[in-house]
C-alpha cells in the first residue's frame, strides 16, 4: 500500500486531500500543531493524525522518519494575507524555515519520496500577463505571498541541487465546505444567517476584483493529477482557468438564497494590497488530462447549504495547519 504523508492534514486542502487519497486506498499520515485533526480527514480509515510543528527541524524529523512517505504533500504554513502583515517574521518562519526543515529531512532521508509542495498564486503579484502562465515573474505583495514564493524557490533549488523530486503547486483561489475566510464562504455564511431576517443586509468589501477560483475537490484532483504525470521540479499552476466577479459571486448566492438583501461596503474588509485580477493560465496542468468537473453553481449551493446548518459545524469543520 502506498503511504502518504500530508503535513496541515487538519486543514482546509490538507483535510480533502486526506479523503482523497483514502478513497484510492492509500495510507494517510496527516499532521496537526495546535490542535488534534479533526473534521473530514479524520473519519475515514486508513488516516492517522500525528502531531508536528513544521517549525522544529527535530519533530519534522521525528515525523519523517515514523511514517517513511511514498510521497509527501507538505500543507503545513501560515495560510493567510491578512496575519502576516502583523507577523510577517513569524509567516517567514513557518513557509520558509519549515519547508526548509522538510526538504532537508527528505534529503537526508528519503531523497526519492516525491515532495508536492503548496505555494499559491499569489506569488506573481500583479503580472504583466493574464491569464498568468508559470513562467510569469514572482512579483509578491504581501508577506504571506513572499514567503510562499521564497519556498517555491527553494524548492527549486533542491531539486536542481539535489535532485529532488519536487512538485511545486501555485494554487489560486480554492473553496468548498470548511473554508474560512474567503469570499464565497464568508458571503454565504452572511446570507445564510441573514435570509429570513426582516431587512436583511450584507457587509462586504470590494466587489470589482476577479478571482479564478476553483472547487477545492476539482484542486486536489489536479494536485494528485501532478505528482502521477507531471514532471518533477517544474511548477504548476493550480486553479479553474475562469475569472470570476465577485460581485457575480455574491449575486448568485443571493439568487440561490431567493432572499432579498441591502448590500454595504465596509472599510474592514478592503484590502492593504489587493491586485484586481487573479487569472491562472491552466495550460500545463490540462496538459495532463486534468479538468475541472464541477459546476461553480453547485460549489457555491453546496457552501451555502452547509451554513445553514442549524450548528454550523459543516462550516467549521477545518483548521488553517
Amino acid at each position: 500500500m502506498t503511504r502518504a504523508l500530508i503535513t496541515g492534514g487538519s486543514g482546509f486542502l490538507g483535510s480533502y486531500m486526506a479523503e482523497r487519497l483514502t478513497r484510492d486506498g492509500v495510507e494517510v499520515f496527516a499532521t496537526y500543531f495546535r490542535e488534534p485533526a479533526h473534521g473530514r480527514a479524520n473519519g475515514h480509515q486508513g488516516v492517522r493524525s500525528v502531531h508536528m510543528d513544521i517549525n522544529s527541524r527535530p519533530d519534522v524529523a521525528r515525523v519523517v522518519e515514523m511514517t517513511r512517505p511514498d510521497v509527501v504533500y507538505h500543507f503545513a504554513g501560515q495560510a493567510y494575507v491578512q496575519p502576516s502583515w502583523e507577523d510577517p517574521v513569524g509567516t517567514f518562519g513557518t513557509n520558509f524555515a519549515g519547508t526548509i526543515h522538510l526538504l532537508e529531512e527528505l534529503r537526508r532521508h528519503r531523497p526519492r519520496t516525491p515532495l508536492a509542495f503548496a505555494g499559491s498564486g499569489t506569488e506573481y503579484g500583479e503580472p504583466d500577463q493574464v491569464p498568468t502562465p508559470e513562467q510569469a515573474a514572482l512579483r509578491p505583495t504581501s508577506p504571506y505571498a513572499a514567503s510562499k514564493a521564497a519556498a517555491d524557490l527553494a524548492c527549486y533549488q533542491y531539486h536542481q541541487s539535489f535532485e529532488l523530486p519536487v512538485f511545486r503547486y501555485r494554487i489560486f483561489g480554492t473553496t468548498g465546505v470548511g473554508k474560512r475566510g474567503d469570499v464565497c464562504n464568508d458571503f454565504a455564511s452572511q446570507v445564510a444567517a441573514r435570509e429570513h431576517d426582516a431587512a436583511p443586509h450584507l457587509k462586504v468589501g470590494d466587489l470589482s476584483k476577479q478571482r479564478d477560483i476553483a472547487d477545492v475537490r476539482d484542486a486536489v484532483d489536479a494536485m494528485v493529477r501532478v505528482v502521477e504525470r507531471g514532471t518533477p521540479g517544474e511548477a504548476y499552476n493550480i486553479g479553474g482557468g475562469a475569472a470570476r466577479d465577485v460581485r457575480e459571486i455574491l449575486d448568485t448566492l443571493i439568487r440561490l438564497s431567493g432572499a432579498h438583501f441591502t448590500v454595504e461596503t465596509e472599510a474592514s474588509r478592503l484590502r492593504r494590497v489587493d491586485e484586481p485580477v487573479h487569472l491562472a493560465d491552466v495550460s500545463r496542468l490540462t496538459s495532463l488530462g486534468w479538468r475541472p468537473s464541477i459546476p461553480f453553481d453547485r460549489t457555491l449551493q453546496d457552501i451555502l447549504d452547509s451554513w445553514r446548518g442549524a450548528d454550523g459545524s459543516a462550516a467549521t469543520a477545518r483548521s488553517p495547519t
